[in-house]
């Protein structure tokens, strides 16, 4: 199952783990990110919230501090002998440069963002300009990009009538951002990220770039939706190669979600493998590893080390991990290559069968961040059985619940070290089915609303 590019994309946005980490730790976890066999690390400078950094240099806003833990990573990531590769969402900007004379139309749920209209008289310079400024950042401290990674989508688009179809006004700006990006980084590969393409818009893409920049495509990650093991059939530009945007941040069942470590670790056992399987008989030249933070990285050894060679199954792979991180015996190890896959499907998981085994594996190894949140799923689902459904709230199920959120507190405090969590971390999304009437009954601030999904 060995693919030639294993790119993990670590968007360090959100409050997740990349945006919190200092410069060692991204280090040191990148390090190990190349030791279980990635070859390739990416980032988004995601602007949401930011102003542009250089329209103004005199105070140290956030925008400059993320920019500048961002191009360290990148640096890190070059130590460690992966190649760089930047992800880029075009028309999504700094939110100062979003005015009444540049801003898109957003008729469509899946258009949003800080978006800009490209059609707009200056808008496409601003762009460019943007991303010129970037392209020329990294070059400066010695980073060297092998590759862009656009996205039309999430965030991105226009349904003015001068963009559409988007797809093409999407495909004109790649064209010039590659073109951009070569003047500083001349090894720069064009490789476009299918997240949330249609097929009519694949095929119009195809057609365009064969037609208006034959050769450019190197390939395209296509899109692999929750709950599927592979992409879709997809026209590709001629002479572009297939990989695919592998969801790594959740498990192998895609309902209930266990995704974005609302309810701790993630552990992905059938999915990963077999996707990987699939993409090798396709003739796949690899994929991008979508990964929103450290809650992940056992997903994170798996899909690296089988797609590199480094194991050759999983049961190898969570020994070698148990033996790294727990300071397990070869026996030991075993044990835990047993209990990890338990909770590939966590809401058929058994917390009753597994707490012993836990408490008697976790005797022997180390305290560290890795072995914690593995306590702290297990507390989760072991409260969120007992709590139940219903409206009523007792004293003692008042307790319990409250018992959940401190778990969930000392996850994302203590063993995962974040700060405030936006967007998909955010309180609203993903949570018991009782939160809602539990918040009510004790006046929690806010309301669950109709952000996201429960469970």
């Amino acid at each position: 199952m060995q693919l030639a590019v294993r790119e993990v994309y670590m968007p360090a946005h959100f409050g997740n783990s990349w945006e919190c980490f200092g410069r060692r730790e991204m280090r040191e976890y990148l390090a190990e990110s190349a030791w279980w066999g990635f070859n390739r690390y990416s980032d988004w400078f995601d602007t949401i919230d930011l102003s542009d950094p250089y329209a103004q240099r005199q105070h140290y806003q956030m925008a400059h501090a993320l920019w500048d833990r961002k191009r360290a990573a990148f640096q890190a990531a070059q130590a460690a002998g992966l190649e760089c590769g930047l992800v880029i969402t075009p028309n999504h900007v700094c939110v100062d440069q979003v005015s009444p004379q540049t801003v898109a139309e957003k008729a469509h749920p899946e258009v949003f963002g800080q978006l800009v209209c490209p059609s707009k008289p200056g808008v496409r310079e601003l762009i460019l300009r943007l991303y010129e400024h970037l392209f020329a950042d990294l070059a400066a401290c010695g980073v060297r990009l092998r590759a862009i990674s656009p996205c039309p989508y999430d965030y991105g688009g226009c349904t003015c009538a001068r963009c559409q179809p988007w797809i093409l006004t999407f495909a004109a700006l790649c064209r010039d951002l590659l073109a951009l990006a070569r003047r500083r980084h001349p090894e720069c590969e064009l490789h476009p990220v299918g997240w949330w393409w249609k097929e009519a818009e694949h095929d119009q893409f195809a057609d365009w770039c064969d037609r208006e920049m034959p050769g450019a495509v190197a390939s395209i990650a296509l899109h692999i939706p929750y709950g599927q093991r592979q992409p879709p059939q997809r026209m590709l530009p001629s002479n572009s190669r297939l990989r695919a945007f592998v969801h790594n941040g959740y498990a192998d069942a895609a309902e209930p979600r266990d995704v974005y470590g609302k309810w701790g670790p993630v552990i992905a056992p059938t999915r990963l493998p077999a996707t990987l399987q699939a993409l090798a008989e396709r003739g796949a030249s690899g994929f991008m590893a979508y990964s929103e933070g450290a809650y992940e990285d056992v997903n994170r050894a798996i899909l690296a080390a089988l797609s590199s060679g480094r194991a050759s199954d999983v049961p190898a792979v969570l020994r070698e991990y148990a033996r790294r991180y727990f300071g397990a015996s070869a026996a030991a190890a075993s044990e835990w290559a047993e209990w990890l896959p338990a909770w590939a499907e966590p809401w058929r998981a058994d917390p009753t069968t597994l707490r012993p085994v836990f408490e008697g594996l976790a005797k022997a190894a180390p305290d560290s961040w890795r072995l914690a949140q593995w306590r702290c799923k297990l507390r989760l689902f072991e409260l969120h059985h007992v709590i139940g459904d219903g409206p009523g709230w007792s004293a003692a199920r008042r307790a319990l619940a409250a018992e959940w959120l401190d778990v969930t507190e000392e996850l994302q405090r203590w063993v995962w070290r974040l700060g405030p969590q936006r967007h998909i971390f955010g309180e609203k999304f993903l949570m018991p089915g009782w939160f809602g009437s539990y918040r009510q009954a004790v006046g929690l601030p806010g309301e669950t609303g109709a952000v996201g999904r429960e469970v």
